[in-house]
């Protein structure tokens, strides 16, 4: 006897991507913000899986899969957060990428096969808009402009003292923040509903601006120096510009 998920293709996709970040996640400090978002979003991505198949009403169906999509594009930017912090090698994280989408293709094929009369999980249906970027980027959402100066502050916050230690409270609160400002970017990339696609530029518009006051105290506190936070807050100006508009225009 099996539980229906179970002859899910993809859920057993879904706990092999699952073991292998279990084997990473097992080094990474829990001082870093992202380690406890990826082993949630990995967890979310199964049990909205699982959910979604438990369901009848074929509306709940398709948006628990919403939810598990999204957590697949959350799952590869906390993998490009841990590349930037020298946790994994590039190599290490666009091969996590590729296996998770392959996760993500999957639920892509599942999702359209249940939106038609007969429900089935088809291997033909395993289709990404992805496919042809794989080489440079493996999600969607690396290209674009948002998503990348977005990293691009990740990277000035870790060339800084606070970034690279962690030491304080307050270093960890802007570390909490960039990190909440990549995912929302990734995350609303991957949902199908424009109103909640805008919902998660409004969260990472939020906390941008919420990073911008953190220089201002920083600067304050002599952390970092003008030039600093200048520099620093050039770039979230420019995340805050991206995020403010409606949708995705990159």
């Amino acid at each position: 006897m099996q539980f229906g998920h179970e002859k899910l293709h993809v859920y057993q996709k879904g706990l092999d991507c699952f073991a292998d970040m279990q084997a990473f996640m097992s080094s990474w400090s829990r001082q870093h913000a992202f380690v406890d978002h990826l082993s949630r979003a990995m967890e979310s991505v199964l049990f909205n899986l699982v959910e979604a198949a438990r369901l009848r009403q074929r509306t709940k169906k398709l948006l628990n899969l919403d939810y598990a999509l999204g957590s697949t594009f959350e799952c590869a930017a906390c993998l490009d957060i841990a590349v930037l912090k020298s946790l994994l090698d590039r190599e290490g994280g666009v091969e996590q990428k590729r296996l998770l989408l392959e996760v993500c293709k999957m639920l892509m094929g599942l999702r359209s096969s249940w939106q038609s009369p007969r429900i089935a999980e088809g291997e033909r249906a395993y289709l990404s808009q992805q496919d042809g970027q794989v080489e440079s980027c493996v999600f969607h959402h690396e290209t674009l402009d948002m998503y990348t100066v977005m990293l691009g502050f990740y990277r000035w916050f870790l060339s800084t003292e606070p970034g690279k230690s962690l030491s304080s409270g307050f270093d960890r609160s802007v570390d909490t923040l960039a990190t909440r400002v990549v995912l929302n970017i990734a995350e609303g990339n991957g949902r199908y509903a424009e109103l909640s696609r805008q919902g998660f530029l409004d969260t990472a518009n939020a906390a941008g601006v919420k990073l911008a006051v953190c220089l201002d105290m920083g600067a304050r506190r002599g952390v970092w120096s003008a030039k600093e936070v200048e520099e620093g807050k050039q770039l979230l100006l420019r995340v805050g510009q991206m995020t403010a508009r409606k949708g995705y225009a990159d």
